[in-house]
């Protein structure tokens, strides 16, 4: 018997409702609803605009026809909505990129969490060894790596700068779990979206209580914490009325929209390396436990968690952003090229001339102008044409990608071999770089991961499968992968030695 579920996944710079209909084989994805949206500037802020957000995922439940089993949601991780005693939205969810989250705030942050509460000297020396060992201390609580867009310093900003938004607050929500409340009116926190928080303790599954303590945030403010598959019983009754979907069940898919790609990696293996491939770009590994040690703080892999509460260690990457941003660049300009023909005019372009630091590239500006002046300063060949670059950025990528992978590579035990799955698998020209660069085969899985994993999880919670190898099964009959095996290995290893030299200048 057939059974039919709804996915909403929403990125950062667009929404989608994907039905999914499984004949007991194989999954069959149809998008009914498609939307953009973006965060807001006000008053000098960030926010995500909640209200435009429910409204068209209302249109995309009316869109879907009334034979569902099942709707879940998975977003972007980190940001959060907050509740009143009432059950009232207090404000609208911030965005990561606010200004305000900068490295400065997580400094500071981090400070406050030195071990002994205070540094005791003001020297540049001083305060450079507390926030080092601030941030060992929040990755002993959590197991998460420290970045300045995370949850926890975004509490530490409104403590400072919003404090009668956190006077006001009863219970904080992640961004799918507000929205799963929103919907349903049940509040409760689901693991992996829980785990990009930096307030979670990963080791012991249990709200970080002593961090909370030192940054004086309510314990309260947090609810359970659960797994992906949880009934959360049907809509509102406003919200089945207004739909037209009445007896619909809400099932927690994984949160955070990397758990959901990763649980659609088509590796029949037990452990694994993956690549979510996107807007931002998400490498890391599947592990039974956590990784620890100055290494992994260094080179700030987060223990992240997966769909049925194991461990992803993950390195957050700046991933096709940069192209998408150039690219809106370009049609500002009068230019106007689809994803396919910015590739088309990179591939014709000479290899390996000049490269960025794609970490210095995460926020919204002129490209064309900053990595020009970026080459000029570095010594580097100007990029002149578009498609020089577009080339830059993705050999960029491709060569960041190789620097995070060599920090991964003293835990992988398995077959060297990267699976990427997400929206970037469709760039197959970054997908030949990334072989190159990597020197081992990358097999591509579903493009639409993220609504994939999010299915997954609901046919599983709806008796469709039970087992891992089931869940392999029904990928492998659903969804097409390609294999790309490195070449130009000389010319590529030696590109790595300049990027290399980028990087720690």
């Amino acid at each position: 018997m057939t059974k039919n579920v709804l996915a909403f996944d929403l990125g950062a710079s667009s929404g989608r409702g994907m039905l999914a209909r499984f004949d007991g084989e194989k999954i069959t994805l149809e998008e009914v609803h498609r939307f953009p949206h973006n965060f807001s500037m006000l008053n000098g802020h960030a926010y995500w605009n909640l209200l435009h957000l429910m409204d068209e995922m209302k249109n995309g439940l009316r869109k879907s026809g009334k034979d569902l089993s099942g709707v879940g949601f998975d977003t972007w991780g980190v940001d959060c909505g907050f509740l009143s005693r009432e059950g009232d939205l207090l404000a609208m969810p911030g965005s990561y990129r606010d200004p305000g989250l900068d490295d400065a705030n997580m400094r500071e942050a981090l400070i406050a969490l030195h071990p002994n509460g205070q540094t005791g000297e003001s020297t540049i020396g001083a305060l450079e060894a507390a926030v080092l060992d601030g941030e060992k201390y929040a990755f002993g609580q959590t197991g998460i790596a420290s970045l300045a867009y995370n949850t926890i310093y975004k509490l530490y900003y409104m403590k400072k700068h919003m404090p009668s938004i956190l006077e006001q607050t009863d219970t904080i929500l992640m961004m799918p779990n507000l929205i799963e409340y929103l919907f349903s009116g049940v509040k409760h926190t689901e693991y992996s979206i829980a785990s990009t928080s930096q307030l979670y303790n990963m080791e012991q599954k249990c709200w970080a209580k002593p961090l909370l303590d030192k940054l004086q945030f309510d314990p309260g403010w947090f609810t359970e914490v659960d797994l992906a598959g949880r009934d959360l019983g049907t809509l509102r009754t406003d919200v089945a009325k207004e739909t037209k979907q009445q007896d619909l069940h809400i099932i927690s898919a994984p949160g955070h929209d990397t758990a959901c790609a990763v649980a659609a990696v088509p590796a029949e293996e037990e452990q694994y390396t993956f690549l979510s491939s996107g807007t931002w770009s998400l490498m890391g590994i599947s592990s039974k436990t956590m990784l620890t040690g100055d290494n992994i703080i260094r080179d700030k892999i987060s223990n992240e968690g997966t769909s049925d509460g194991g461990y992803r260690p993950t390195v957050n990457i700046i991933g096709l952003w940069m192209q998408q941003e150039i690219r809106r660049n370009f049609t500002a300009e009068g230019r106007e090229y689809t994803f396919p023909q910015l590739a088309e005019l990179a591939a014709k372009e000479k290899p390996l001339q000049s490269f960025i630091r794609p970490d210095d590239f995460m926020q919204p500006g002129d490209y064309p102008t900053k990595i020009r002046e970026y080459c000029k300063q570095t010594g580097q060949p100007v990029p002149q044409t578009d498609g020089a670059l577009v080339r830059c950025i993705l050999e960029s990528l491709a060569l960041k990608y190789k620097q995070t992978y060599l920090s991964l590579k003293p835990y992988i035990t398995w077959e060297e071999k990267l699976y990427i799955v997400g929206g970037g698998v469709q760039n197959e020209l970054l997908n030949q770089y990334t072989a190159n660069a990597l020197g081992i085969p990358v097999i591509t899985g579903a493009s639409e991961a993220t609504a994939v994993g999010n299915v997954m999880a609901q046919f599983k919670a709806l008796g469709c499968y039970d087992t891992a190898q089931q869940k392999c099964d029904i990928l492998a009959a659903s969804f097409d992968t390609k294999t790309y095996l490195p070449q130009e290995q000389e010319a590529w290893q030696e590109a790595y030695g300049k990027f290399e030299q980028l990087m720690e200048d």
